[in-house]
């Protein structure tokens, strides 16, 4: 098979390559799923680059890629029959060890042991990709287009991060406007969030997030340039829009002046949610008495998806209508990755697609899936 593989600890296209590679073999309790479609995330731009970050987690060689659908091919032995060849499918690529005190109180999504496939393990840039049968999630083509099973992974962190909080009514703010940014965006709005505020320093973000509001007809939205204005400029009109400052802030970029400009702008008793990721270790917040303690703010880190019960939520929210397919502007072919994480690293385009067998071949296995094995009807 052909798969997109770290072979150098050196940047660039120098260190990945299409690789042949043998078809892997599910081993017990494994499921071999053939690869339909695979998005690019920010992790596989850091493998690629070789950036520090990731150094020390990956082992050469290895194939990229943890956001994918796909379409049973195989299973191992001990896996149970409601699996079956053609299934189209999706899987969550943080492999927990079950037995840890997070995993046994429910909170498998913070495993001491995670392994990430992708990194840890082989991932989902290639033909075909083995993972556990137990992280296997069955999707309904109805609902979840090839393109957006591609991203579930991604997605689920946006879901994450919005669903520890009620959104319906409440005024949002979303610092960071990049492909995470703008799932949460969608999903604000389809929650019923009263308002939404937006702040980027790149004004192709915000030019992206201006397009969906205008096309979705988010009327109370408003995006502001934070390299353009000063932070004091940005509180004082979201306090105009607001009143006071937002109820829900959720904050999407890591950069210490975004996390900061958020904390500036929640309201007293709102909630904070935490995605991103800064690039050192260490951050200052700026009037912490201020911003934190005197507004009696809820604060909440997120990392991956709550397992099963964030699948759960994100399947039920795009079954409902959520519609996340715009931030999908660029699809390639598996031999034109280093094109495509081009875009990616460019910021050209919020979600970039691989299909590795190409788009009309995966199509035409959903379809033969879809009257293999058809849903049953509402």
């Amino acid at each position: 098979m052909k798969a997109i593989r770290k072979t150098a600890a050196v940047g660039g296209p120098a260190g990945t390559e299409l690789a042949d590679c043998e078809i892997p073999s599910p081993g017990i309790g494994e499921v071999l799923i053939r690869v339909g479609a695979a998005a690019i995330c920010g992790t596989d731009k850091h493998i690629y680059h070789w950036d520090e970050s990731v150094r020390n987690s990956i082992d050469i060689p290895r194939t990229y890629g943890h956001e994918f659908c796909g379409f049973v091919e195989t299973s191992g032995e001990g896996v149970a029959g409601d699996l079956l060849p053609g299934d189209y499918v999706s899987a969550e690529m943080h492999v927990v060890c079950g037995v840890c005190s997070p995993c046994r109180t429910g909170n498998g999504h913070i495993c001491t042991r995670t392994k990430i496939l992708g990194l840890h393990g082989d991932g989902a840039f290639a033909e075909y990709v083995v993972v556990p049968a137990s992280n296997v999630i069955k999707l309904d083509s109805r609902y979840v287009p090839l393109e957006v099973g591609a991203f579930l992974d991604a997605l689920g962190n946006a879901v994450h991060s919005t669903q520890v909080v009620d959104l319906a009514g409440k005024s949002v703010a979303i610092t960071g406007f990049g492909p995470i940014g703008a799932m949460a965006a969608a999903i604000a709005a389809h929650s019923g969030a009263a308002l939404i505020v937006v702040t980027d320093v790149a004004e192709h973000a915000l030019e992206s997030a201006r397009h969906w509001a205008e096309k979705g007809d988010i009327r109370n939205f408003h995006a502001f340039n934070a390299r353009r204005m000063s932070g004091d400029d940005i509180r004082s009109a979201v306090k105009d829009i607001t009143g006071d400052g937002v109820d829900v802030l959720l904050e999407m970029s890591g950069a210490p002046s975004a996390i900061n400009l958020g904390l500036d702008i929640v309201g007293m008793g709102g909630f904070v949610s935490l995605l991103g990721l800064p690039a050192d270790r260490s951050l200052t917040i700026e009037n912490y008495t201020r911003n934190l303690i005197f507004k009696g703010v809820t604060v909440q880190g997120i990392i991956g998806r709550r397992m099963y019960s964030t699948w759960q939520r994100m399947l039920a929210l795009l079954r409902s209508g959520l519609d996340v397919s715009w931030v999908v502007q660029a699809e390639h072919n598996l031999a034109d990755f280093h094109e495509a994480i081009g875009v990616f690293d460019r910021h050209e385009a919020l979600k970039v697609v691989l299909y590795p067998e190409g788009k009309d071949a995966a199509l035409r296995r959903l379809q033969d899936g879809a009257i293999a094995h058809p849903v049953e009807s509402d």
